[in-house]
């Protein structure tokens, strides 16, 4: 039987799963370079998997604002490092209250 710390740990790497897809995604222009796109959709699917498994312990919408939170930033962050895409300060600003807030709903989720 899965516990609360083993769905977290899925629900976290499903997020990281979604922002490497977002990246093989960009790299390979569209769906035009498969030798990028075939691993992208291998981490799709895999974070389906593990998301969908996630959901047997975390309630739907924390795991979703979870998900979505850590995803949106691990994906502007690998946008930014791998990419060499500029962000500026407010962008910045809000990606450090969206973690707050998914630390704030695991927090909340737990008691």
């Amino acid at each position: 039987m899965m516990n609360s710390r083993v769905a977290m740990l899925l629900l976290l790497l499903s997020a990281v799963t979604e922002s490497c897809w977002n990246v093989c995604l960009k790299k390979s222009t569209g769906f035009t370079d498969w030798k990028v796109m075939g691993p992208g959709i291998l981490f799709m699917i895999t974070g389906i998997i593990m998301f969908k498994t996630s959901l047997k312990i975390i309630p739907l919408g924390v795991a979703v604002m979870i998900w979505s939170g850590v995803s949106l930033v691990l994906t502007i962050g690998l946008d930014v490092l791998y990419l060499k895409t500029r962000i500026d300060w407010l962008t910045a600003a809000f990606m450090v209250m969206c973690m707050v807030s998914i630390i704030g709903l695991n927090y909340a989720s737990g008691r």
